[in-house]
């Protein structure tokens, strides 16, 4: 089981500060958590001047009390460099995934992608398109994994082990234009699947981070 954490920095003109102040000690807990085979992504999301704009973070932990018991320890959640966070259960898709940075086989340093977050249509017919297209979306998905295009990917669920309500997936692409053409051309888009979707800059850091569900160990 999987959860995926969206932190929100401040945008005041102290919150900068407040990241740097605190910025060793979550680094120091992203990589006791990423050891321990907890976290298995994790990066800031960036504006486009390249400022900080919050955090991104894959996890794969049984239940929310794991999630509970990280952000109690974690000084961006305690104090206040989020000033919003969202925990979303999320279930990383069982592909050959390459190894993530600091990983063997992996990037020796940060590796620079897009993460689009999108949700599902809320209409009646939103389930049954989804299930519609996710062949030609998954299709899809296995030629991009393989030429490393794409670095994670999974469903938002409604709740842990319920119903697909969105996805996320993390594109290696050099820009923006680049990830808007590729997303011009994916069945989730193209078919209505998608109906709400941000891009964010992310910056995947480098840890000692656990194999990812369905890669090479």
């Amino acid at each position: 089981m999987g959860f995926v954490l969206i932190g929100d920095d401040g945008t005041d003109a102290a919150a900068p500060a407040r990241r740097e102040a605190a910025r060793i000690p979550h680094v120091e807990s992203i990589r006791r958590n990423a050891a321990a085979g907890r976290l298995v992504m994790s990066g800031p999301r960036l504006r486009a001047d390249g400022s900080t704009a919050g955090s991104l973070q894959f996890f794969e932990v049984p239940s929310m009390v794991e999630m509970a018991a990280y952000l109690a320890t974690e000084l961006f959640h305690r104090d206040g460099i989020w000033v919003r966070h969202a925990i979303l259960p999320f279930r990383i898709a069982p592909l050959p995934w390459a190894p993530q940075p600091g990983r063997p086989g992996g990037e020796a340093g940060p590796l620079h992608a897009f993460a689009v977050i999108a949700r599902d249509g809320t209409d009646a017919e939103a389930p049954r398109r989804r299930l519609a297209v996710r062949p030609r979306h998954f299709a899809r998905l296995g030629p991009e994994v393989a030429a490393g295009r794409i670095r994670i990917g999974g469903a938002i669920l409604d709740m842990p082990d319920g119903a697909m309500v969105g996805s996320i997936i993390a594109l290696a692409l050099p820009d923006e234009a680049a990830v808007q053409d590729w997303l011009a051309t994916e069945p989730y888009v193209t078919e209505g699947v998608w109906q709400d979707l941000r891009v964010e800059r992310w910056r995947i850091g480098v840890q000692p981070y656990p194999p990812l569900p369905g890669s090479p160990a």
